[in-house]
């Protein structure tokens, strides 16, 4: 029934998602991601939520038909993009042709917008389908900025995530098999400064301290914290100093990412970043920021939601497979208050950040369904 009902909105969710993708919102246009949530919001309110619009993010409720005391279950997702206003002229929302007619293009159709029509679609199968009448509450939580690592929102997003049940996260799935993104390393962000002394190149060059041959130094160090076998990594991505070449560098700076799969990986790291010592005396070091994201580490309660998607994906005729991912998302943030937490739910695709971002479009009812099964049977 579920899945019956999913595909044949299957021309109305392409609709839906077209409307989306085209109300461009990028993350560090707001007001912009604020319209986007008015539209978004209208849509969830015709399929029976109450919305409720914080200064970041859009919070949607979904009674239940359960013990009021249910704790509710929450679906996670964003509405921000990467791309800049004015990106649809080269890369407009369209089903592909030809070889590509599987596909649908646009920025933001694979991270995330689609993830969002397939959990209005789920919602509207479980409004209308006989078998699915008795459900626990849910709440829906979309932020306005998790593209750029949720600063603003997470403020907001962390006290409804500590009241739910298990947190089903709408980002998009793993692969082109579709997979549940079962755990996602931490993520670290620092800006390291090397202060020397600046002097000119020619007339007095032992009197400076190059802040530039120092940071090179400690790059070179930093980077040899990684360790592939334990998925640690360490890239300093970023790096910038200096005035002119006939001038002794008076400062430098290089902006370092670090991941880890673990919290205690983690913060071994942030240790070694915090105890970096120069090497010229003469130089000082200064390191700014630090843990951005959590690891979402696989819990007992996580891995149980992951065999009940995976029995009901195949239930419904298709199998779901599981892996783990580099990237960190707000599902890091739940599975770290102790949420049980499930990522990769959203759809399947490719090319996410780039001028060939698609998904395929005959997962769109399948995953749609699955949600649905999914908050019917939790």
């Amino acid at each position: 029934m579920l899945l019956a009902h999913t595909a044949a909105a299957l021309p109305e969710m392409l609709e839906q998602l077209r409307a989306w993708v085209e109300w461009e919102s990028p993350s560090q246009e707001p007001e912009r991601v604020r319209g986007l949530a008015r539209e978004v919001a209208a849509a969830f309110e015709s399929a029976g939520c109450r919305a409720t619009f914080h200064p970041d993010a859009l919070e949607l409720t979904y009674p239940g038909t359960r013990d009021a005391v249910d704790a509710p279950i929450l679906l996670l997702g964003h509405l921000d993009t990467v791309y800049p206003v004015g990106s649809l002229p080269a890369m407009p929302f369209r089903l592909g042709e030809g070889e590509e007619a599987d596909r649908a293009y646009g920025p933001g159709v694979f991270d995330m917008k689609a993830g969002l029509v397939q959990a209005l679609c789920a919602l509207q199968a479980l409004r209308h389908s006989p078998r699915t009448t008795s459900h626990s509450p849910i709440t829906l939580l979309f932020v306005y900025d998790e593209e750029i690592g949720s600063p603003r929102s997470r403020e907001q997003s962390e006290p409804v995530m500590r009241e739910a049940r298990a947190v089903l996260v709408l980002e998009p799935a793993a692969g082109a098999g579709g997979k549940l993104k079962i755990a996602r390393k931490g993520t670290a962000r620092y800006r390291l400064t090397a202060h020397g002394v600046a002097a000119h190149a020619g007339l007095d060059f032992a009197l400076g301290a190059s802040a530039i041959v120092e940071l090179a130094h400690r790059v070179v160090e930093v980077a040899g914290w990684s360790a592939a076998e334990r998925g640690v990594t360490v890239n300093a991505g970023l790096i910038a100093g200096g005035t002119a070449a006939n001038v002794v560098a008076g400062q430098a700076h290089a902006d370092i990412d670090a991941r880890a799969w673990t919290a205690a990986e983690q913060h071994v790291l942030d240790s070694r970043f915090r105890s970096l010592v120069a090497t010229d005396a003469r130089v000082r070091l200064e390191v700014d920021g630090g843990i951005s994201r959590p690891p979402m580490e696989v819990s007992p309660a996580s891995d149980a939601l992951r065999a009940r998607a995976q029995n009901l994906a195949a239930g419904l005729g298709f199998t779901l497979g599981a892996m783990r991912v580099g990237g960190a998302s707000d599902g890091n943030l739940a599975a770290a208050l102790g949420r049980p937490t499930l990522d990769g739910l959203g759809a399947v695709g490719a090319g996410a950040h780039t001028a060939d971002e698609h998904i395929l479009i005959a997962h769109l009812a399948p995953r749609a369904a699955l949600l649905a099964a999914l908050l019917a049977e939790l």
